[in-house]
């Protein structure tokens, strides 16, 4: 067995050897090179287990995705026999496996009755869901002769990955810094109702933020413009809820110039919202879909994409004689991960974990709003599901505190973490996304915590 001294040696190896060849995204390479990794070694439940002996709470399901928690040793055992029997084969042409055709078809019943999606095509994970929804969308216009339709809406505020197509739909300021979107997509408000972009109250609302879409499309030209791509809620930017109405508006927009709807799911299917999709929750009917994260729940990669069947048929009748697909990955419809994906929804069906998302969620809002509702600092306090957030700012202001764009947030995931608990700094939020199996008691654990930690932000503040 080794001693303590042998793994405390073997650990100082891995840092260094971390520090020396591994990149990590999001990550300040000269100050990780200094502080090195944290390296997690196991899990079970909504707790994580560092290398240095921690038990961590992960309030942020690793990136909004390990939905069912973990450990699930269920999700395993489902791997390792899909890998003895066939562990992976393309499926180009027309090459299958058990474990796609059953996720395909169990998405099919998933999806809301009237959805009429129906086809699916599985991907490695969102940024290249979104590319393909983005291909798919301009494939469907080319084969109907409206070659000229190739640009992409997408919302300030939303995410929706970075890679080349997905990155460049990503308005979110940070991610350009030193690369500029390609040109083919363009923003439009963001239903973001406490930072309004046209200075209106929810009482005064007339959505503006959907009608700015409709200035967009007037500017551009409907017949320049493939399709437009929005998040039931804005996910990294900030977990922000649309006012009511506003999809209603964006959908007749984008029917009224022939323009495909791409619903992106990533974060917010398979649970998450306290539905099964967001789109239940929002009366969403997209053209295309967009899935990952929690269709896994991380323990292989997966994404997918859906089409509803007028948009499949159109594609299959309407493109050339002799001309396939010309899409495709090497890890499409991927049988292992497939494998996995069957068993997480097994678990989330069997152990109840959207109504699990959905009350206790409730109790996580009622929760925050009892102990954060009176603070100086916080200017709102909004979620739904496993979703949550709460904004600081300037008292009376949208400002920063302190001026320091995002550093009060910051602080107070740093003393989270130095008391046990993952959250997350979304520019001028705490953002909250426990997995779906937590309980009300590990919510009074988590926001004992977080309570904890604003108020040694606020005296460190302070003491500044």
């Amino acid at each position: 067995m080794p001693s303590p001294s042998d793994e405390l040696n073997e650990l100082d190896e891995l840092a260094d050897l971390d520090r020396r060849h591994l990149i990590h995204p999001i990550t300040e390479f000269r100050i990780h090179e200094v502080k090195g990794p944290r390296i997690v070694t196991g899990g079970e439940g909504i707790r994580i287990e560092l290398a240095d002996g921690r038990s961590m709470i992960d309030g942020f399901s690793g990136l909004f995705n390990i939905n069912v928690g973990h450990g699930r040793r269920e999700i395993g055992e489902a791997v390792a026999v899909q890998m003895q029997k066939l562990a992976y084969y393309p499926s180009f042409w027309d090459f299958s496996s058990e474990p796609a055709i059953r996720l395909a078809e169990r998405l099919a019943r998933l999806m809301p009755e009237g959805s009429e999606l129906d086809h699916f095509l599985f991907t490695t994970g969102g940024s290249d869901a979104n590319e393909t929804n983005f291909r798919l969308a301009r494939l469907y216009h080319a084969v109907r002769g409206e070659t000229s339709r190739q640009k992409i809406l997408s919302r300030r505020s939303g995410f929706h990955g970075i890679t080349r197509a997905a990155g460049s739909a990503t308005a979110i300021p940070a991610y350009h810094v030193f690369a500029e979107p390609d040109p083919l997509h363009l923003n439009t408000a963001a239903p973001y109702c406490h930072r309004c972009e046209f200075g209106k109250t929810p009482d005064a609302c007339a959505l503006e933020c959907a009608e700015d879409i409709e200035t967009v499309i007037a500017r551009e030209g409907a017949e320049s413009i493939a399709a437009l791509i929005a998040e039931p809620i804005l996910g990294t930017g900030g977990i922000v809820l649309p006012p009511a109405g506003y999809f209603e508006r964006l959908q007749a927009i984008c029917r009224e110039h022939g323009i495909l709807f791409i619903l992106d799911e990533v974060i917010t299917g398979f649970g998450r919202t306290g539905e099964w999709f967001g789109m239940q929750k929002f009366g969403l009917q997209p053209d295309l879909l967009s899935l990952a994260k929690g269709i896994s729940s991380g323990y292989a990669p997966l994404g997918a994409v859906a089409l509803r069947r007028g948009v499949y048929e159109t594609i299959r009748d309407d493109s050339p004689r002799g001309l396939p697909f010309m899409g495709g990955l090497t890890y499409n419809n991927h049988p292992t991960s497939c494998a996995a994906a069957l068993a997480n929804l097994d678990i989330i069906e069997n152990e109840g974990l959207v109504e699990n998302a959905r009350t206790v969620g409730d109790y996580l809002l009622e929760r925050l709003h009892e102990c954060f509702g009176a603070k100086a600092l916080v200017s709102e306090i909004r979620g739904l599901g496993m979703l949550a957030a709460i904004e600081c700012t300037e008292p009376g202001t949208l400002d920063p505190i302190d001026g320091r764009p995002m550093s009060f947030p910051a602080a107070v995931a740093k003393a989270a973490f130095e008391r046990g608990l993952i959250c997350r700094a979304l520019w001028e939020n705490v953002a909250l996304a426990p997995p779906l199996c937590t309980t009300r008691e590990e919510i009074d654990e988590i926001v004992t915590i977080l309570a904890e930690s604003f108020e040694v932000a606020e005296r460190r503040r302070e003491s500044r």
